[in-house]
């Protein structure tokens, strides 16, 4: 049995990519002793590989150029041609509408020699993978780290390689998938099997393809395609440092005895190497690039003389006339045939693009977007009946593509959630709903730090990215009431995310979990066609906020908020406005009327409000906004926790915020400022209230024996008497400095009425005044023995006004 040269080493650093589509390191190679050595190279192999191609059927014919010219130039024996998975899955229309079945006969048709599983080939479930898709492909599926459910035996039918003769030696291709399928998939689909550490399940199969003592020794080279991937840009860059040190560490533990590593899952564009010298490769998504090492081989001693690795960029190819590419274009021409008919349907109107994030496309996740909120609105409408708290949900990835302005199709409509997902509903604590968005932070490792989840528009939040993990949400609200931790809300959305996909593990610990009966697809369409026409809405959901935390009082300081951050300060949206990128002024009218991007709207001015009262006001510049939030003095706002409401414009984006509000006033109290009757220690009172002048007026009697003179005559009579005036200024005490009834002294009025003043005595309080009148008083005193009243005369001070500092404010008198 041949035996591997121990693979070659590059001694080159990884080339970046640039957008003209090719780049490459050449590898050399090192001597080696156990398995063989490279004398002399006397046969090349071309492998040839695509990932993440989703069903761009359309693509296919120049996607295959390449490799048919080379089939032609090398020979069919010469050439190998693989997948790194996600074949199918978030496929384009023509493909989806017809189960995928098309994406599998063009690959059958262009003679796919073998592929690595991807996750999005688990869409529907192990049962439709293994009982549909693998029985429809001429290929093999690979995945060496999918076990039956608890061991380690690989699931049928799944194969861990597969083995192909190629310029003279033997290939053995290792595939594995992402080990973070319970997050990426419908956990129900998947409920049979584990998946094992893909690194380890490559190594444990490569040991036993070489290794002849140990195992059956089968191949002479080994090579691993990995459905997983760094997780982007340029790998030598330097913003993206923490993204190849966590690529590193997934890959430098390969065996070195691979000779190649293709893999995929990320989408990225980039040609590495990893510590060992393993050349790794990935080619973007979409049928838009190819990857391609080139190996030098001995044929005679078994060894691999040196590689070549580059990625070719499709896009501009012009297809050749093969029987192959003839095959493709017949099968091409029918899905299309097929997709059109079923796919006219007009069902719907956009008066403008309503699109995801950024460019319209699926990549950007975590920007919260018109298209994605829409979705999640639907899932709301469409199943919370009469539930005004129910809580719509999306995930980004879950949507894929956005409406052009105009008519809108079955098939945009199918493009946009393309996964066939069950509509499903869970109840979840308000405090697992706070866990469930503290969740769009994802775990360290995983390929997108931050996932943006769509919401419904009854349910809006506030963040702060600085705060420790699982501790950012500073506030969620239902209806613009803050939301109770401890009540069941129930949330609807697609069964991929309600089983906790997306790493959104808190939504798969609900109760009364249930499947509607829906699909998304089904409820999108009725949704869509139930309106007029749409338009995109601009509000946001969650708004990053460094929220004031103070008193808010009457009359003083401001409150300060800010809302938004510039986009680079985190791993989340951080601005007041949705990320859209604007259409190009160079388009043509046909391609300004395709356009799928949301027309950018940026914000100005942000409203704050308690009630029906403004508070506040601030400008929004670049997204973001510092709004100074002050009450004066009258407010009419009551004391106590209340609830601070900004409006964004234009977007109308609702941001709640709670606030202690302190009244810097007088607190009425019987008899002197408090309207109406009152019985104090058995004696009745009667009070009324008036605007006077610069100050509200309070006039207070009570019902007693009064004693009048008419001439020499003394009389009794029992009636309601006054008491006092009591003063509540409108303005500050100083600005009552030179009013005699607010200092202490004593003055003579303009009617030679003598007063006397005094000032935060005992009687009067902290922050008061009363004044006495020097007047006559009248006196009776009943006789025990004659039962006659005696009445005599005095002169003395009387108490006539009250003066309480701290009442602020002109109250509406009623």
């Amino acid at each position: 049995m041949k035996k591997l040269t121990t693979r070659v080493t590059a001694n080159l650093a990884a080339s970046a990519l640039v957008a003209s589509g090719l780049a490459f390191a050449a590898f050399t190679p090192t001597a080696t002793a156990a398995i063989g050595e490279c004398v002399a190279a006397d046969e090349k192999v071309s492998i040839f590989a695509i990932n993440d191609f989703h069903g761009r059927l359309s693509a296919v014919p120049r996607l295959l150029t390449p490799i048919e010219q080379a089939r032609i130039d090398e020979g069919e024996d010469n050439v190998l041609f693989i997948s790194s998975g996600d074949n199918i899955g978030a496929s384009t229309f023509e493909s989806m509408i017809l189960d995928d079945e098309p994406t599998i006969d063009m690959l059958n048709a262009a003679d796919l020699d073998t592929s690595a599983v991807g996750n999005h080939e688990f869409d529907k479930g192990w049962d439709d993978l293994a009982g549909r898709v693998v029985p429809l492909a001429d290929f093999s599926y690979l995945g060496a780290n999918v076990y039956e459910e608890g061991t380690t035996t690989v699931a049928a039918p799944m194969k861990e390689y597969e083995l192909f003769e190629k310029g003279g030696v033997t290939i053995g291709v290792v595939g594995a998938v992402t080990a973070d399928m319970p997050s990426l998939v419908s956990p129900d689909g998947i409920a049979d099997l584990t998946f094992g550490d893909p690194v380890e399940a490559v190594n444990r199969v490569t040991a036993q393809l070489l290794d002849g003592d140990d195992a059956n020794g089968e191949a002479d080279v080994v090579i691993a395609s990995f459905h997983e991937g760094a997780g982007s840009g340029s790998l030598t860059a330097e913003q993206n440092a923490a993204e190849s040190e966590a690529f590193d560490a997934i890959f430098n533990d390969v065996d070195d005895r691979v000779a190649a590593i293709f893999n995929s899952h990320t989408h990225q564009v980039y040609t590495y190497e990893t510590d060992g010298g393993v050349p790794v490769v990935q080619a973007g998504s979409y049928g838009e690039r190819l990857s391609r090492v080139d190996l030098s081989v001995d044929s005679v001693n078994d060894g691999v003389c040196d590689a070549t690795a580059s990625i070719i960029d499709v896009r501009g190819v012009t297809p050749i006339e093969t029987p192959r590419i003839t095959a493709v274009n017949t099968i091409l021409t029918a899905a299309n045939a097929s997709a059109a008919e079923l796919g006219a349907q007009v069902i719907g109107y956009a008066t403008d693009a309503i699109s995801t994030a950024v460019d319209g496309s699926a990549n950007n996740r975590n920007v919260e977007s018109p298209m994605v909120n829409m979705a999640a609105q639907m899932f709301h409408d469409m199943l919370a009946g009469d539930d005004d708290e129910f809580i719509g949900l999306q995930n980004a990835g879950g949507t894929r593509d956005s409406f052009n302005q105009g008519d809108i199709t079955y098939r945009e409509a199918a493009l946009t959630l393309p996964f066939a997902n069950s509509l499903f509903t869970t109840q979840i604590t308000g405090e697992q709903f706070v866990t469930v968005l503290n969740q769009q932070w994802q775990p360290d490792g995983s390929s997108r730090p931050f996932l943006q989840l769509g919401l419904s528009d009854n349910v809006s939040y506030t963040y702060d990215e600085s705060l420790p993990e699982g501790e950012r949400i500073t506030g969620v609200w239902i209806n613009g009431e803050p939301i109770d931790m401890d009540k069941l809300y129930t949330v609807g959305s697609g069964s991929f995310l309600i089983s906790g996909g997306d790493n959104f593990t808190e939504l798969g610990n609900g109760v009364n979990t249930r499947d509607t009966g829906r699909a998304d697809l089904e409820a999108w369409v009725t949704w869509v066609a139930s309106f007029d026409e749409l338009s995109p809405d601009y509000s946001k959901r969650g708004v990053s906020a460094k929220l004031a935390t103070g008193t808010l009082v009457e009359g003083g300081p401001a409150l300060t908020y800010t809302f938004g951050q510039p986009l680079s300060g985190g791993v989340a949206p951080q601005t007041l406005d949705m990320d859209l990128n604007p259409i190009p002024v160079d388009l043509t009218e046909e391609q300004e009327a395709a356009w799928k991007v949301s027309p950018p709207l940026d914000n100005t001015e942000v409203y704050a409000f308690i009630g029906d009262e403004e508070v506040g006001y601030g400008t929004v510049v670049d997204g973001v906004a510092t709004v100074s939030v002050q009450l004066p003095n009258g407010t009419s706002v009551e004391a106590g926790e209340q609830i601070v409401d900004f409006l964004v414009l234009d977007s109308e984006t609702v941001i709640h915020a709670l606030v202690n509000v302190q009244l810097n006033r007088y607190v009425r109290t019987a008899p002197y400022t408090l309207e109406g009757m009152h019985t104090i220690n058995g004696r009745q009172w009667r009070t009324t209230c008036e605007d006077y002048s610069q100050t509200e007026r309070c006039r207070t009697e009570i019902w007693a024996s009064v004693v009048k003179r008419t001439g020499n005559t003394f009389t009794i009579e029992r009636g309601w008497a006054f008491n006092n005036l009591t003063y509540l200024p409108y303005m500050t005490r100083a600005q009552w400095a030179n009013n005699p009834i607010g200092k202490t002294g004593t003055f003579v009025g303009t009617d030679g009425q003598q007063w006397r003043t005094e000032c935060d005595t005992a009687a009067t309080g902290g922050n008061g005044c009363r004044t006495y009148r020097w007047t006559t008083v009248y006196n009776a005193v009943k006789s025990e023995k004659t039962g006659r009243y005696d009445f005599t005369q005095e002169n003395k001070w009387v108490f006539n006004n009250l003066v309480l500092f701290g009442n602020y404010y002109r109250p509406t008198l009623s």
